[in-house]
Parts: C-alpha cells; sequence; structure tokens
C-alpha cells in the first residue's frame, strides 16, 4: 500500500542543478576571483544571490530575516565616523549586449570588480549583493531587484550602487517610483558609477528623468522590432520557440525548422487510431499507461527539455509491500518497468518480502486535456501553428490568449505525424457539439451525438430491454415518454441496416451516374458555393469601407466639439449613434467571416467526396468511421398514427446526386 508521496520540493536540494554549477568549466580568471573575494568581508554580508555565492564560492548562509519587517523601521542617519552600509545590484540581459559572446561569468566578474573598487576606494560596507541573468530592466517583477527594493526598505542600507540607471531600471515610471520617491523616505541613496547618476542630487533629476526616457524607449523600439522580425519569420514558416510542440523535435541543423519525434508519434497515431474507431478516452489512457508512454511533461523532462513542473509536484511514492505482491505486479500496478524499480532502490534481485519499503518513481497519468490539446493541434498535419499569444507590453510580459483568427498558419512546413483525413476526423470529436459519453463498457455507441428528434431536437439515445429471447437494443428521444411527442423507440439492428442502406445507395447512384452528369454537378455545386463566397466578400468589403467612414466621422466630431462647432450634448447624442452603428457593422463583418470559413469548409467537403466514394466502395459493416464521413446528421420524427410509419431525415456531409 501507499505509505506517502514524496513532492518535487521535497526532495535533496543537492540533486538540483544550479546554473552555475559548471562555473569552472567557463574558463574564468582565478587572478580576479581573488581580487573579488578580497575585496569582500564575508562576515558582513546579509543576502548574497545565488549565482554569485556560486560564483565567489561564499560559505556563510543567507540572513533570510533581512527582508522582515520588525516594530517600526528606523531609516539610519549616518553620523561622522559611520561606514555607509551598500548593497550592489547587478544584472545582465540582451539588451545591454551582456550576453552576446555567451561569456555570462565575466560579465558578472566586471560590473562586481567595478561596484567593489568603487566600495573599497569610499571605505563603504558591502552587507547585500543582488544579481540577475537575462533579464530585461523594464521588468517589473525581477525576484532579486524585489529583494533589493525591500531589503533597502526595511532600513538595511543607505546606498543602493548600481553600474548605471539603466540597469537598475528602464522603466520610467520605477524611476520616478523609488529613485524619486520611495528612496528618499527610506533616507536611502542611489548611485550609477558609469552615468554618475546620483538621487542627491536634486540638479541631476531632470537629465535622471530623460536618462529614465530614453532608456524606455530604447527598450520599446528594440522590443517592437524583435517582435516584427518573429512575427516575419512566423509567416514564412520559420519556427521561432525554444521547445518543440509534442510530436516534434528542433532540427539540430537547423532550429527553425522541426522533425519528427518517433517515440511520440507511435503514442499519436495510437491515440488517433483509437479515438477513430471510437473508443472512449478512458480507453486511450488506459492503453497509453500500460504501454508506457510519458505524459508530455515527463517527456520533456526525462530529454531534460525545460518545463514548469512546480514543487507540488508529486516525484515519488513510499509503498509499502504486500502480501502476494511481486515486482512485476507492482510494476503494472504503477506503470512501471521492474529494472525502474530495482534501479530506484538498489536492488540487485527480484526478491521482496510483505513489509518491505520500496520507493517508486511517480508517473504522471495521461489526462482528456492532453490528448484533446495534441489531437487539435494542426502541427500534428505539417501545419506550423504559432503566435497563439503575445505580451501585455513591453515592460509586461505576461502571455495574452490572441483568437484563433489572429494565429499563424503555414502549411507544409514539416513531416506530418497524422494524415489530413484522420485529423480532421479526430479533431471534429472535440467539438463542444460532438462530445459523445462512453457506455459502461467503454465504447462510444456508433450513433452518439448523431441522431436527433425532429420533435424537441434533443438526441436520441440507446437503450436495452430484456426480453424472453434475449436482449434487444434501440434508440428512443432523450427527453423521455412524457416530455416528447416522440415517444415511440426504433429498433437499433432496423435502423442501422436503414442508414447502411442509404449510404450503398447514395454511393451505387454515383457510380452509375455517367461523367457527363457528375462534372455537371460537381461544376454546379461549386459555382453556387463559389458565388455565395463571392457575394459575401463584396459584402464585407463594402462594410469595410463603411466603417472607416464611420471612424473618419467620430474623428471629425471630435474636431467639431473642440473648435466648438457642436456642444457636448450634440457631441454625445451623435457618437453614441456612430458608435452604435459601428458596433453593429463589425458584428456583421465577424458574421461574414464565419459564413465564409462554413462554406470553404463544404467546398473541401465537395472535393473530397470522390476519395471518400472510392475508400468505402464496399461497406460491409457500418461504423463509426463510415458513418462521419458520409453523414453529418440524422433526425426522426414521431410515428404517424394512420400509416404507422414514421419520417428519417439524414443530413449527407455533401450534396447528393
Amino acid at each position: 500500500m501507499i505509505l506517502s508521496v514524496i513532492k518535487e520540493g521535497e526532495l535533496d536540494n543537492n540533486t538540483k542543478e544550479l546554473k552555475y554549477n559548471n562555473i569552472g568549466d567557463l574558463n574564468v580568471d582565478k587572478v580576479q576571483l581573488k581580487r573579488l573575494k578580497e575585496l569582500l568581508d564575508e562576515e558582513e554580508l546579509r543576502y548574497v544571490s545565488p549565482n554569485i555565492r556560486q560564483l565567489l564560492d561564499i560559505t556563510k548562509s543567507n540572513d533570510l530575516t533581512c527582508f522582515n519587517k520588525t516594530g517600526k523601521i528606523v531609516h539610519r542617519a549616518i553620523q561622522v565616523g559611520e561606514q555607509f552600509r551598500v548593497i550592489l545590484y547587478i544584472r545582465l540581459s540582451q539588451e545591454d549586449g551582456d550576453l552576446e559572446d555567451g561569456d555570462v561569468s565575466g560579465s558578472i566578474k566586471n560590473q562586481l570588480q567595478l561596484l567593489l573598487d568603487e566600495c573599497k576606494s569610499k571605505n563603504w560596507k558591502v552587507v547585500g549583493i543582488f544579481c540577475e541573468e537575462d533579464i530585461s530592466g523594464c521588468d517589473d517583477n525581477r525576484p532579486e531587484w524585489l529583494k533589493a527594493i525591500r531589503f533597502a526598505e526595511v532600513g538595511n542600507t543607505e546606498i543602493v550602487l548600481c553600474k548605471s540607471q539603466s540597469r537598475f531600471t528602464r522603466s520610467m515610471e520605477m524611476v520616478e517610483k523609488y529613485l524619486h520617491k520611495s528612496f528618499p523616505e527610506w533616507n536611502v541613496r542611489f548611485l550609477g558609477l558609469v552615468d554618475k547618476t546620483d538621487s542627491n542630487d536634486q540638479e541631476s533629476k531632470k537629465s535622471r528623468q530623460i536618462n529614465g526616457l530614453v532608456n524606455e524607449w530604447y527598450v520599446e523600439d528594440a522590443s517592437k522590432n524583435t517582435r516584427a522580425t518573429l512575427n516575419n519569420m512566423k509567416r514564412n514558416g520559420q519556427f521561432t520557440g525554444s521547445v518543440a510542440p509534442y510530436g516534434y523535435f528542433i532540427d539540430p541543423n537547423d532550429k527553425h525548422h522541426l522533425i519528427p519525434d518517433l517515440y511520440a508519434r507511435e503514442a499519436i497515431r495510437l491515440m488517433a487510431g483509437m479515438l477513430k474507431q471510437g473508443k472512449s478516452m478512458r480507453q486511450v489512457i488506459e492503453v497509453l499507461m500500460k504501454k508506457r508512454f510519458l505524459t508530455p511533461a515527463d517527456y520533456k523532462t526525462e530529454k531534460g527539455l525545460p518545463v514548469n513542473r512546480g514543487k507540488n509536484r508529486v516525484a515519488c511514492l513510499n509503498y509499502q509491500v504486500e502480501e502476494n505482491d511481486t515486482l512485476k505486479s507492482i510494476a503494472n500496478k504503477f506503470y512501471l518497468s521492474v529494472e525502474e524499480i530495482k534501479e530506484k532502490n538498489g536492488l540487485t534481485s527480484t526478491h521482496i518480502s510483505k513489509g518491505d519499503i520500496l520507493i517508486l518513481p511517480y508517473k504522471q497519468r495521461w489526462t482528456a486535456k492532453m490528448i484533446r490539446t495534441i489531437m487539435t493541434d494542426e502541427t500534428q498535419i505539417g501545419t506550423l501553428v504559432q503566435g497563439k499569444t503575445e505580451r501585455r507590453s513591453f515592460k509586461d510580459s505576461t502571455p495574452v490568449p490572441k483568437p484563433e483568427c489572429e494565429w499563424i498558419k503555414v502549411p507544409h512546413c514539416h513531416e506530418a505525424n497524422l494524415d489530413l483525413e484522420t485529423f480532421k476526423i479526430v479533431s471534429k470529436l472535440f467539438d463542444a457539439k460532438s462530445k459523445r459519453r462512453p457506455q459502461k463498457n467503454g465504447e462510444i455507441s456508433l450513433f452518439s451525438k448523431k441522431v436527433y428528434c425532429e420533435c424537441c431536437g434533443k438526441s436520441f439515445i440507446k437503450n436495452r430491454a430484456n426480453l424472453k429471447n434475449g436482449k434487444k437494443e434501440y434508440l428512443h428521444c432523450k427527453s423521455g415518454r412524457h416530455a416528447c411527442g416522440n415517444n415511440t423507440s426504433i429498433d437499433l439492428e432496423v435502423f442501422t441496416e436503414y442508414i447502411t442502406s442509404n449510404i450503398t445507395e447514395q454511393i451505387n447512384k454515383y457510380y452509375s451516374a455517367t461523367s457527363i452528369s457528375k462534372e455537371y454537378y460537381a461544376q454546379n455545386v461549386y459555382q453556387n458555393i463559389e458565388n455565395e463566397i463571392n457575394n459575401l466578400q463584396k459584402e464585407k468589403e463594402n462594410i469595410a469601407r463603411n466603417i472607416d467612414k464611420k471612424k473618419n466621422v467620430l474623428v471629425k466630431l471630435y474636431d467639431d466639439k473642440v473648435n466648438e462647432v457642436i456642444n457636448e450634448d450634440e457631441f454625445n447624442i451623435l457618437k453614441e449613434s456612430n458608435s452604435k452603428e459601428l458596433e453593429r457593422l463589425k458584428y456583421r463583418i465577424a458574421d461574414i467571416e464565419e459564413k465564409i470559413k462554413q462554406l470553404e469548409i463544404e467546398k473541401n467537403k465537395q472535393s473530397e467526396k470522390e476519395k471518400i466514394f472510392e475508400k468505402y466502395k464496399d461497406i460491409k459493416c457500418l461504423n463509426r468511421v463510415i458513418l462521419d464521413a458520409f453523414i453529418k446528421k440524422i433526425t426522426i420524427g414521431k410515428v404517424d398514427e394512420d400509416s404507422s410509419s414514421r419520417q428519417i431525415k439524414i443530413e449527407w456531409n455533401f450534396h447528393t446526386i
């Protein structure tokens, strides 16, 4: 039985890699490191960032109480003969040119050398070092930067020392908030050595503000240029991400190209095949787990790729061996291999006894959400899909989802894991209207979400009756006997034969028709769809011109208001009227775009019709795949009392001959 779980955050910290754990491999200058250590008094340090701690091999532990408020905060005023307490803030980023040559440690050492030399020459006492790498100065949520602010706020320093003002922040808002407001209130002085920034110098306040604006503009322009470049690459079918989507690797010979991951491809095709055959999500998940396919997150972790797992992720289980347990039975129970258990516990044989405690690696279980994400991702058919999110602004890196119509999709960029037909069938299963509930045996009913009541519009569901000569399956309206007038059930076997014969009839009609009639039919269908699309496109263009006119009217209204041609009340009335019309036109354009999209789908269905008829020319047994290929929807009417017959309407996926 499971005794306890071990979470990621409870693992021994020594097993986790730090960013600078191989700092010796960077060919660092030992003479400079020695000099840096000589300039520091470790006993005076209250906090040092992990990367600096590792670089300089600092052994003294951080005093984590240095960020706590204890009673009334007193910001010390320096008396004659007393030393100033100083904290150093170091920031490295691409925007400052620190990472171009890849020598991260060199940039850290150079900034440290500059700042510590200044402290030595002024006889200042260094009490904290805060350092961050590859992070923008416009980001107001930098962890070490926020710690430095907190350190100053609680009265632990009199000077914040940086290489320059831009290292501390490139945000004009933060310049005003801290350099011109909070720091003076806390009796803290900010110094930038290279640009000679000094928050105590009131005469240079305007120059600090100008520098703040210039720094902010610089990052904003760089952000715009970077975004434009990346969007252009995306539109040209170049992959710009750092981690490939599930099912692919980044090509080692071209970082902007994806190549299939054969391991993940096997899992993807297994999922698609089972779903296509009508298997339930529960059945798919069980097979994936039994075949030991790792979830996307576990797979990334195994490959050493970055993934945000969190400290609360279950890493291991403590398991007490029960009677009749074997390593093989335990492995099967927790979807592991015997070798994995032996390796984790240092076992040399498969012998275990009741009461033994084993540590079992935890395998994340597949979920319906994971499968849905993969099965609806057009990347699997060779289409590169990017630009799903964007940052709020150059100051805020929080990703904001974009509507699907704004995603950048470029087809035929890489080798597909799924064929187009399979992808269309499977991805459609995840539409809100197409979700199907499995039966008790885990199978999806053949006609699930396909047959509907003509009277109330609800779906027909399958049921079973026990008769003297055996069990009988039938379909009936979901509303029930008293809620809907269509209360007569229909024999499932008879209904299946009826639908099968109708599909066969359509195939026979198609193959018995002359080539001339087929051609006329195809041209007629295509022409009707094309005409409708063209008419909608023309309407869309006219509306777009009207929208531009309305916008110009609004601009003119503002001018008239400013020039006092119209008063405030007149302006508000005219503005509201034009704004409502503008909103109505925008809604109409969205409606037109959706209709055009549906017509394009209909057009594609017609072009695929011949392939479908050829593929299912000889139907021996009706299954879900064939049903989805031919029929969109079936409606069943109520039984006519006079004729004892009922109307069954079939809505085909294409126009019939």
